[in-house]
């Protein structure tokens, strides 16, 4: 049999006969006919991957049409997933419609929080958690977040609060309501307790400083004797304004002002706000032991490199200066 032959074939032949055979033929060049041995091992290989891949695909698709999705953009998600992952899908669907309760509990889901399935499909695909909690489960946790008035769409975002039990939710936000908070989050069921208590503790402090109505802009307005048009200039152009606790506010131009800084100063570079209170303030013990009493809030505000050269050249300054006396 040529070489030819055995190429042409290979997908008939199993390695060990294609071994066996080239032993028997008067081949010259014995590396070449270990190369198309060596290939055709690896194309059958490869053969056998791709046809196994193929029956998975399959299997993946029978599954899933039996999941009863409304469209192919529902199921699409789904694909993604492994068969063992499919199959507790596949038998919790079978059993919530067996016993009246969905049809896929993506619609379920879907219906609760007022959404559209597409909105939530990839969701539900990643926390293949929801179909191994039992029905019971899953509708008493969902109510009882609903009934203390979380929103949808914060439990949309933070599917990982329906691992919870009813109960413990329950607990958890009604001990957070009786302290006076009436915006609830899924996060505060599955926090710890330390986070838990620094929310509260800060939520309490926002509260005492603000008061009834008071919006963090208007305490800052009010503190700056200003109007809320420049406060909401400032918020545009600074962003990370708006992730500014009213605490940090507070404390910060408590300290500002006891440094002897006016408003007018801080009206100038509001940014420095933002910055860290305990930098500011090492900031200025620095300067001032160089003997600086008129200091600007942009030096206090420059990037940690920036300031080292400001300090390092005024140090040399000051050196000199020394040694001139």
């Amino acid at each position: 049999m040529p070489i030819s032959a055995i190429y042409l074939n290979i997908t008939k032949c199993n390695y060990v006969q294609l071994f066996k055979t080239s032993l028997c033929l008067a081949i010259p060049n014995l590396q070449s006919t270990r190369t198309i041995i060596r290939s055709t091992y690896i194309l059958q290989k490869n053969i056998l991957i791709n046809n196994n891949i193929g029956s998975t695909d399959s299997a993946k698709k029978n599954l899933i049409s039996k999941l009863n999705f409304e469209s192919e953009s529902h199921a699409a998600p789904f694909c993604k997933l492994p068969i063992k992952s499919l199959l507790q899908i596949y038998k919790t669907t079978k059993q919530d419609q067996e016993s009246g309760c969905c049809n896929n509990r993506l619609y379920y889901i879907a219906s609760q929080l007022k959404c559209p399935p597409g909105m939530l499909s990839d969701r539900i695909a990643k926390r293949c958690f929801i179909y191994s909690l039992s029905f019971d489960w899953l509708e008493k946790s969902l109510k009882v977040l609903l009934d203390k008035g979380v929103s949808p769409d914060r439990i949309l975002r933070d599917l990982w609060v329906l691992k919870y039990h009813h109960q413990t939710i329950d607990d958890r936000l009604k001990r957070i309501q009786d302290l006076g908070i009436d915006t609830l989050y899924p996060w505060m069921v599955r926090c710890s307790e330390d986070i838990l208590n620094r929310y509260i503790e800060i939520y309490q402090e926002t509260k005492s400083i603000l008061g009834n109505g008071q919006s963090t802009k208007g305490y800052i307005a009010s503190r700056l004797n200003t109007s809320i048009d420049t406060i909401d200039e400032i918020y545009a152009k600074v962003p990370s304004f708006t992730r500014i606790r009213v605490s940090k506010v507070k404390h910060f131009l408590d300290f500002l002002f006891e440094e002897g800084f006016t408003i007018e100063d801080i009206l100038c570079k509001p940014r420095v706000l933002c910055a860290s209170q305990k930098t500011v303030r090492e900031r200025l013990e620095k300067l001032r032991g160089l003997g600086l009493k008129d200091i600007n809030l942009n030096v206090l505000c420059r990037s940690r490199k920036d300031f080292r050269k400001y300090y390092e050249s005024l140090q040399t300054v000051t050196k000199d200066e020394n040694k001139q006396t």
